[in-house]
């Protein structure tokens, strides 16, 4: 029986990983039934006292399973015992993965490259989904592009598309049809513009950046240096110019339109003006020439949501009823909302506040939006809502309370707890259902258990760079900057997801993968 189990064991072991690869983009309950299959096989194999061994005498296994024990450590000191076994249940993976990985052989060349098909493959299927979704084949209603992303949140996906990239890229000349893939890889990438993914083509950028900067450093070509240096240059210029014009854009104010003030509306009833406040829309002054009462008649006729209610990313719709007019240059008042088309109605409803966003791109918006985000933030505005202006007031609670707890944390469960009560006593501004956690993963355990725990998690991420075998490879290490960028904007381990995106490829790259199939890669 036993020669039996170990017979079945690798197949099964593989079978399982598979399954992993295929959950992470598509399902959160097929990333547990696999772990789970995972688990079972490497029982199945046989000689655990020896498998043991072999994990814990490699280092990046023994330096996880500190980092996981720590936090189990941190329960001892935690109030809500609840929240904190939810947390250590959720970072388990941190533990089993790599002693598992770590200790069965390791995949053959068509082993890995079969996973790496199947994973870019799983991940293809659920950006076309998403695009179904999009364009209304499938009927499900969304009211942000990034809810179209149904199966894990579109941070995470943007992630899982960035590693299908670089192994769709791997794979090019390993494959018959090669040429597909570059297809794609276009086409992953113009999933990450309609998405409005900073994150994604963030880290993309950066990580050609890197092997760009590589190439130049190592190659002996003369010319090569020169195409690429000049090629880096350019799009560098390209993107401070539409920086600096879309900045200027949002933060431009035309002074000339105070100067010519109108009093009353067409049917006679009296404007309001806030000549005070500086915030415009393509130039144009919000907060003059509005008309409350024929506003609310007007906007209720054409919308059945009302005008003192919210839209449906939860602002208050009249002020983005008011930016979205201003943005036309039109007067806030009933005239304008006739003008309105039933497009733009729905996207006022939908929480757009600048008419240009209907007709340029994804990505430009996403960049305006991020720009008046910034704008409004130094002009002392509410950050709720905002979704990187909101960092920087979790940051700065996240800071204020590990200087109150720098030593110990306050404890694996009492994370939620702590932020909570330091939104109270500071004050914040931001909304009740806005006041979340750090976003940001090193900022999270310094919270949670201390800058000790900090110095070993900074410890367990840089390590295995550190292993000349995996500072030349060019699988693990894109998938490292990924996490790693990721991380600065995230709570990447505190997720399930985020958790099971981590291990699976840290361990996969570095226990699982041939070490000499993509050295040096380029």
């Amino acid at each position: 029986m036993t020669g039996r189990l170990q017979s079945i064991s690798n197949p099964l072991f593989f079978a399982g990983v598979l399954l992993f690869a295929i959950g992470l983009p598509l399902s959160m309950f097929l990333m547990s039934v696999s772990q789970l299959i995972i688990i079972v096989a490497w029982l199945f194999n046989g000689d655990l006292k020896e498998k043991l061994k072999k994990a814990f005498s490699n280092k990046v296994v023994l330096l996880l399973a500190a980092f996981f024990f720590w936090h189990v450590a941190g329960l001892l000191y935690t109030t809500d015992l609840q929240y904190g076994f939810k947390d250590v249940r959720v970072k388990l993976p941190l533990l089993l993965v790599p002693i598992v990985f770590s200790s069965m052989p390791v995949f053959s060349d068509k082993q890995f490259k079969t996973l790496a098909l199947v994973f870019v493959a799983s991940v293809l299927v659920s950006t076309l989904i998403s695009m179904c979704i999009y364009v209304g084949i499938i009927p499900i209603e969304f009211h942000n592009v990034r809810d179209i992303s149904v199966f894990i949140s579109h941070i995470r996906l943007s992630l899982l598309i960035c590693i299908a990239v670089y192994l769709s890229f791997w794979l090019f000349r390993r494959v018959k049809y090669g040429y597909g893939l570059l297809l794609v890889i276009i086409w992953f990438l113009y999933f990450l513009t309609i998405i409005e993914s900073v994150t994604g083509l963030g880290i993309l950028a950066v990580v050609v950046l890197i092997y760009a900067i590589k190439k130049i450093l190592n190659s002996k070509s003369v010319r090569l240096k020169g195409i690429i240096a000049s090629s880096i240059v350019t799009a560098v210029t390209i993107l401070a110019f539409n920086i600096k014009n879309t900045w200027h854009e949002v933060t431009f104010f035309n002074e000339a339109e105070l100067n010519s003030l109108t009093m009353h509306t067409a049917n006679g009833i009296p404007y309001t003006h806030d000549t005070l406040s500086r915030e415009a829309e393509n130039g144009h002054p919000v907060w003059i020439n509005i008309c409350e009462p024929e506003l609310r008649e007007a906007w209720n006729h054409r919308s059945k949501i009302n005008y003192d209610g919210k839209n449906l990313n939860g602002d208050e719709i009249k002020r983005t009823i008011f930016r979205f007019l201003s943005s036309k240059g039109l007067k806030k008042d009933a005239h304008a909302v006739q003008l309105l088309t039933e497009a733009e109605i729905e996207a006022i409803e939908h929480g757009v506040a600048n008419a240009d966003e209907l007709i340029e791109s994804n990505i430009h918006n996403r960049l305006r939006v991020t720009l008046w985000e910034l704008n409004n933030y130094r002009s002392g505005g509410n950050a709720s809502g905002h979704s990187l202006t909101m960092r920087f007031e979790f940051w700065q609670t996240a800071l204020q309370i590990i200087k109150q707890h720098a030593l110990t944390g306050v404890g694996t469960g009492d994370v939620p707890d702590a932020f909570a009560k330091k939104y109270d006593e500071a004050n914040s501004m931001l909304e009740t259902k806005f006041r979340l956690r750090s976003h940001n993963q090193f900022l999270a355990v310094a919270v949670a258990l201390g800058i000790p725990a900090l110095l070993l998690f900074i410890i367990v991420l840089f390590y295995p760079v550190f292993q000349y075998q995996n500072s030349g490879s060019f699988l693990y290490m894109t998938f490292w900057v990924t996490a790693f960028l990721s991380m600065l904007t995230e709570d990447t381990l505190e997720t399930q997801a985020g958790v099971s995106f981590f291990i699976f490829f840290n361990s996969l790259f570095l226990f699982l993968k041939n070490k000499e199939l993509d050295k040096n890669f380029i």
